[in-house]
């Protein structure tokens, strides 16, 4: 249940605050055209939406904050400095290796990573919060995406 509330709460966040904020700033939404055929598409909704729980929700997961959080503070000590400067730069990288959503998306997905990783050490460095939570945010991304709904999608649509 935490997952899931904490999944809405960073959608919430980021389609009411964050997107909008970044979006002004740098006049530009983020750019999730790679995504355009999931409009309409049971076909591409159902393909997304697997990929969501498998490489995205827990793949990623596993990766930024299970392996690399955790190696990047071994390495600088296992103190609430080395865990500081881990989930810093953990969540650097999983912005930066959303760069194809321009950056807008990049600053959002910083954001969501610092958000994931709070998660992950906020409750003992168990991956299954931050995994839900990640799959919830891209369930409800793609949902959007289908039903035409997402900010900004609908003009590089039509």
């Amino acid at each position: 249940m935490l997952g899931v509330l904490s999944g809405v709460g960073i959608e919430l966040l980021e389609l009411f605050v964050t997107q909008p904020l970044l979006a002004h700033l740098t006049g530009k939404m983020p750019d999730l055209s790679e995504f355009d055929r999931v409009a309409s598409s049971v076909k591409w909704l159902s393909v997304s939406l697997a990929f969501t729980w498998t490489l995205f929700a827990f793949g990623e997961e596993l990766i930024y904050r299970g392996y690399l959080m955790n190696r990047i503070a071994s390495l600088i000590g296992d103190t609430r400095t080395g865990w500081l400067i881990a989930l810093t730069l953990t969540s650097l990288v999983f912005g930066l290796a959303h760069s194809a959503q321009g950056i807008t998306g990049v600053i959002e997905n910083v954001i969501d990573g610092i958000i994931l990783g709070s998660l992950y050490l906020a409750f003992g460095r168990s991956l299954a919060i931050p995994i839900i939570a990640h799959g919830v945010t891209d369930t409800t991304d793609f949902l959007l995406i289908f039903f035409h709904s997402y900010p900004g999608m609908h003009a590089a649509m039509t």
